[in-house]
């Protein structure tokens, strides 16, 4: 069962409700409102068995924080015929990505910032109980007890599925990847067991019309334990997919880090540009935009 409309149906019959309205759709998965405040989301492949019973209970955990947006809140899971869903709680907003385009200057600067802002709201979040790494990761669990082998870790994972294509495009890969290993000495091998998106940009929050941030979304296997630094490379490196993304965007944006964060910072935001880079680099087949963001990073170093 492959058609969209088919594995609705079937997950809808199960639930035992009529109709159900498309809100959004993407490489993963498509979620519906089925009304009473709730979303369905349908999930395109196969799920690991544990995944969706750990991403409830991490929903719940994030429940117990009083963050000044709202965040995810799974209330059932399941699977028929292969076809595996969950319901959660309908999040205010739409996805900013879809309301930035939209905004005047001014706006724009203002959903940059309310972006930023909740950054540290979720950094507060501290779970010093667990290994540096994917907490919802359960596919491969990789994690170090330092955040250094942590991220070493990740990439020679990554590596193993994306080094014959970065061989093939990238004939300097080797020493690109050598010189990342190196660098990451630079870092701290402990610092605070931090609550991390791993996947923080436009598209994975929402936003009212003027493009105040809402609501965090899309916690999934990139969520980390570890640097919170690593989350403003996402911020900012990651708007570089979308061509509505000014250049007077990105100075202002990156203005706003060096002032909450300071110009230093910088050196360790980069380096993870180019984790990310490696990190994403497994999807030519699958997504081939995303897979020469990593080159167009990659080639520059």
């Amino acid at each position: 069962m492959t058609g969209a409309w088919e594995r609705l149906a079937v997950v809808l019959r199960h639930l035992q409700i009529e109709s159900a309205d498309l809100v959004g759709r993407g490489m993963t998965s498509s979620l519906y409102d089925i009304g009473g405040g709730r979303v369905l989301k349908i999930h395109n492949g196969p799920q690991e068995q544990g995944y969706l019973p750990r991403l409830q209970r991490f929903s719940e955990r994030l429940h117990r924080y009083s963050f000044p947006f709202a965040v995810p809140l799974i209330y059932e899971y399941g699977a028929v015929d292969d076809v595996h869903f969950h319901v959660e709680r309908r999040l205010p907003g739409q996805d900013m990505a879809q309301v930035f385009p939209r905004l005047t200057s001014r706006e724009r600067r203002s959903a940059l910032t309310s972006l930023l802002d909740a950054l540290p709201q979720l950094h507060a979040v501290q779970l010093p109980q667990y290994l540096y790494g994917e907490p919802l990761n359960v596919w491969e669990e990789i994690t170090a007890d330092t955040w250094p082998g942590y991220l070493q870790a990740r990439i020679e994972a990554t590596l193993a599925h994306s080094y014959a294509d970065l061989q093939e495009d990238l004939p300097e890969v080797d020493r690109i990847v050598d010189a990342f290993y190196c660098q990451l000495g630079e870092l701290p091998a402990r610092p605070p067991k931090c609550l991390v998106h791993g996947d923080f940009f436009l598209g994975n929050v929402l936003s009212d019309e003027r493009g105040i941030l809402t609501a965090v979304v899309d916690f999934s296997p990139l969520t980390l334990i570890g640097d919170p630094l690593i989350d403003l490379a996402g911020a900012y490196y990651f708007c570089r997919i979308y061509d509505f993304v000014s250049e007077a965007d990105f100075s202002f944006l990156r203005k706003e880090v060096d002032r909450r964060y300071g110009a230093r910072s910088w050196q360790h935001i980069d380096l993870y540009y180019t984790f990310y880079s490696l990190r994403f680099s497994d999807c030519k087949v699958s997504d081939n935009h995303t897979y020469h963001w990593c080159l167009h990073r990659l080639r520059g170093l």
